[in-house]
């Protein structure tokens, strides 16, 4: 979902390292379904870095075939791409073909926008959607990152994340954002023992979600999730789709489990 919060994750946002490596990989990111065309100037004002160096980055991309010239001096991902996110839906193909009626389940009954989340690195991504069937409804992208520690199904992925990788994204981010307010260890072991959670407000104001562990071989691999506007979700709705979310993330481990044993 588009809000203000920077996408990139932390540690692409930090002045060490291999910088260079990370900005040009941070640019091919920032192409979306909805931000699919750009000029060098987007780029470079999406990176914070100067023209003559997006130039480079895109210069390189393109002699890989990665990106190329749309019109006018603009820029949009070539059908090469297209190879890794059939790479990507294969990788996760099991758990994607699995989710998918389920998450259209979900959305039809509880009127809101449902979806499996996965953790990728120190982020988070909507591996797929069952959109709401509301003409007001939230708007996710496929693929995109999402904070790790904001939303309840990112919340839930951080408290299955091990300690000392936790830990260090924790330092991660108070190094590059100096944020502090972040969950402590009582509250996602909470989380972790409850194997749910709920969110006010923590990706953007006014927004209510909940989400479920999906687990495969007794580890989380995944949330599942449903989040809406939280001006139409009163109290009592609020508990009959975490009850509903519940339900259907225990449908979807028992459905992984039998294929697992098979």
């Amino acid at each position: 979902m588009r809000t203000t919060d920077d996408p990139r994750p932390a540690d692409t946002r930090n002045g060490s390292g291999n910088e260079s490596s990370r900005k040009m990989l941070t640019l091919l990111l920032s192409f979306t379904e909805e931000n699919h065309t750009q000029s060098v100037n987007d780029l470079a004002a999406y990176l914070g870095a100067p023209t003559s160096t997006v130039y480079r980055y895109v210069g390189l991309l393109r002699e890989y075939g990665l990106l190329e010239e749309a019109d006018r001096g603009r820029y949009q991902v070539s059908m090469r791409v297209t190879g890794l996110a059939r790479a990507a839906r294969a990788a996760a193909g099991g758990l994607a073909v699995i989710a998918r009626p389920y998450l259209d389940q979900l959305a039809r009954e509880t009127g809101e926008t449902a979806l499996v989340v996965k953790r990728i690195g120190n982020s988070v991504v909507a591996v797929d959607i069952g959109e709401s069937p509301q003409a007001v409804r939230l708007r996710f992208e496929r693929g995109a990152l999402m904070s790790l520690h904001q939303g309840a199904a990112a919340r839930l992925l951080l408290a299955a994340m091990p300690p000392a990788q936790r830990q260090s994204y924790y330092r991660t981010i108070a190094k590059t954002t100096g944020e502090t307010d972040l969950p402590t260890e009582d509250e996602l072991g909470s989380i972790a023992a409850g194997d749910w959670t709920e969110s006010f407000g923590q990706v953007e104001e006014g927004i209510w979600g909940c989400a479920a562990a999906i687990r495969d071989g007794g580890d989380v691999v995944a949330a599942l999730a449903v989040a809406g506007p939280l001006y139409r979700l009163y109290d009592t709705r609020r508990q009959d789709i975490i009850g509903a979310v519940r339900r259907v993330a225990t449908e979807i481990n028992d459905d992984l489990s039998g294929r697992s044993a098979r």
